[in-house]
Order: C-alpha cells, then sequence, then structure tokens
C-alpha cells in the first residue's frame, strides 16, 4: 500500500544485500591472510553447492536451507570461528539473494566472482 513510499520490500532487500556483499568480501580480507581467504572462498563454495543439492532450488527450499544456514552461522558466532562466520554470512545472503530474484544478481554475482578469485576449486 505505501510502496510509493517505501518502495517494494524485496527490492529493498536486494539493493541492501547488494550493498552488504562487497563490505563483507572487504571485511574478511583485512581480517584475514590470502590461505585463509581461500578457505573462506572453499567454504562459500561448498556450502551454496550443499544447500542447492540438499535443499533444492525453488522458494520454498531457499527458506528451509536459509533457516537451517542461519543456525549455523549462530554456532560459529558461538564458537568465535571467524572464517566460518564470514563463509556463512555470505551462504545467507547468497540464499537471500536468489529469493529476492534478478535485483540481487550483482551480489550473487559479487560472491560467484569472490569464490572464483580466492577459491581454489
Amino acid at each position: 500500500m505505501l510502496d510509493w513510499l517505501f518502495g517494494n520490500r524485496v527490492e529493498r532487500e536486494a539493493k541492501q544485500l547488494n550493498r552488504d556483499v562487497p563490505l563483507i568480501i572487504e571485511q574478511a580480507e583485512g581480517m584475514f591472510s590470502a590461505q585463509s581467504m581461500t578457505v573462506v572462498a572453499d567454504m562459500v563454495d561448498e556450502h551454496i553447492k550443499r544447500a542447492h543439492n540438499i535443499y533444492g532450488t525453488k522458494a520454498i527450499d531457499y527458506q528451509r536451507a536459509l533457516h537451517d544456514y542461519k543456525k549455523l552461522h549462530k554456532d560459529a558466532r558461538g564458537r568465535t570461528d571467524q572464517r566460518a562466520l564470514s563463509a556463512m554470512t555470505l551462504v545467507i545472503i547468497y540464499l537471500r539473494s536468489e529469493i529476492a530474484g534478478d535485483a540481487a544478481a550483482p551480489a550473487r554475482a559479487a560472491i560467484e566472482r569472490f569464490i572464483a578469485g580466492a577459491g581454489s576449486a
């Protein structure tokens, strides 16, 4: 009803995801060595593939995967495992960007570039 004032919720979320990815990657680059960045990129790649294989690729599937990855994120935070925390954050953003659709394509593309550039696979 108030889309004219606040915009579409999905579009707002997509814009936020598009802004967040470069900041998270930049922060990780400042915290970790190149070897650790490779570990983070490999974890992100592995978990995105895992989410697609286990949960599927429909919107409801992404919601289920998102629920489980939020738990993994919380576990990583509790263990103070910064590499896993960064990886799970990027996986969650990737899943949320898949839910948001084309408007969040830049977020997915940035994560895919990160995986290709820092990952060993």
